[in-house]
């Protein structure tokens, strides 16, 4: 695709990267087969092909206006046209850039800009999320059940103090981000996160100091804060990985991804590009650590053994582990259902779904249909986000898939 940018877009610092990727795109189409906004709309623009000509014709000298903006806003960024492009189109990057030139030409309907804002505020300080949840948990019961079930539960297991084990000095050590929304609302994902690694010889640290992953900034119109903060968690983690942390894992595989961007977030700062290139390497996902250890692995006692587990697409598409998961947990005695649609995004997408609601709720039927098809007794999901998306719209248990499993001591 030959792209000639208008003048002022020439000398932008994400001029090279558009027209790079741009350059790539064939035109092929194939990414519409598994985009969920354009499965549902059936509209071009609705897609990744169509969004990439709105985004190439504003580059161009197009005027961005409110009907382009939406087209952009409808996205996901789930990345499953980038996991099916045969041409390697680094779609999201893109997107990122489209939005970024919409946001410097215009502004957005002041209550889409309003929202933004209150969820960020809101979602990036725990305490403050934790205390405005609290009413409506204390007095659930007054609440009508069709909104009840969009309120997020409050976590009953304390976090995990951050401490290490002075008296293992050859154990293997592993930093754990807290996260934001995941520390509220479901704190026993990293609480169980930190029993298996612990059982598993892993000196566990979760630092107080770190911040929220910066991926609710990113995708909300504050890039800027999204560095920031990217900025505030390499300067907590690098003491900690100087001393000899050999992994940054991240439960939430949104967070996962949003971390394994650091190094192209921050490509341009010359303090921070050469430690967020190490810190994107050091980012793990749990599975990349725990498939190591899959002889070892086990049910939890009291855990269902017919699920359904829906895998999130920051981990099938943005940390690129589709499948492996489902072999860990089949390893461990779980008989997992087959589903049709398992590549297509359940509707959370971080704040997606309060931003969109319609399409959001559509995804979110269509994911429970299929996940639920073959009468499983739980769902596991690997994601806080999808996690109380899908909890909202089902009476079946959802968990994390840390949550379902534990170490068989035998051997080790």
């Amino acid at each position: 695709m030959q792209t000639t940018l208008a003048e002022k877009y020439k000398h932008q610092t994400y001029t090279a990267d558009a027209e790079h990727i741009l350059g790539r795109c064939v035109h092929c189409g194939f990414c519409n087969a598994t985009c969920p906004t354009f499965q549902i709309t059936g509209d071009e623009l609705e897609g990744p092909r169509g969004r990439i000509y709105v985004i190439k014709g504003i580059l161009e000298g197009a005027s961005p206006t409110l009907t382009t903006r939406n087209h952009l806003d409808r996205c996901l960024a789930c990345q499953s046209c980038e996991t099916t492009c045969p041409s390697g189109v680094q779609y999201s990057r893109l997107l990122d850039i489209g939005r970024q030139v919409h946001n410097e030409a215009m502004d957005g309907p002041l209550v889409d800009k309003w929202t933004r804002i209150l969820l960020r505020k809101i979602l990036l300080r725990p305490q403050l999320f934790k205390l405005l949840l609290l009413p409506a948990n204390t007095f659930g019961f007054l609440i009508p059940k069709s909104l009840k079930k969009h309120i997020p539960p409050l976590g009953k297991v304390p976090a995990v103090k951050s401490t290490l084990n002075k008296q293992a000095d050859n154990q293997r050590t592993l930093i754990m981000l807290r996260g934001c929304a995941q520390q509220v609302c479901v704190p026993e994902i990293n609480y169980a996160a930190t029993e298996l690694f612990n059982q598993l010889g892993f000196n566990v640290i979760e630092s107080v100091e770190d911040k929220c992953c910066g991926a609710l900034s990113h995708h909300n119109d504050a890039t800027e804060e999204a560095r920031g903060l990217a900025r505030k968690n390499i300067d907590t983690w690098w003491p900690l990985i100087e001393q000899g942390a050999e992994s940054i894992v991240v439960t939430a595989s949104g967070c996962a991804t949003m971390v394994r961007e650091y190094d192209y977030l921050l490509k341009n700062d010359a303090e921070y590009s050469d430690k967020a290139k190490r810190i994107a390497e050091l980012c793990r996902d749990p599975l990349e650590i725990l498939e190591n250890f899959s002889g070892h692995l086990k049910a939890r006692p009291g855990t269902p053994d017919r699920i359904s587990y829906q895998a999130p697409c920051t981990q099938q598409h943005g940390l690129g582990i589709r499948g492996r998961v489902e072999q860990l947990l089949q390893s461990a005695g779980f008989e997992l259902t087959q589903q049709k649609i398992g590549h297509i995004c359940c509707g959370s997408a971080g704040s997606y779904s309060t931003l969109q609601p319609k399409l959001s709720g559509q995804l979110q039927k269509n994911k429970l249909e299929d996940l639920t098809r073959e009468n499983p007794e739980l769902i596991a999901t690997a994601n806080i986000g999808c996690l109380l998306h899908l909890q909202s719209g089902t009476e079946i248990p959802v968990k994390h898939w840390l949550q379902i499993i534990d170490v068989d001591n035998t051997g080790l």
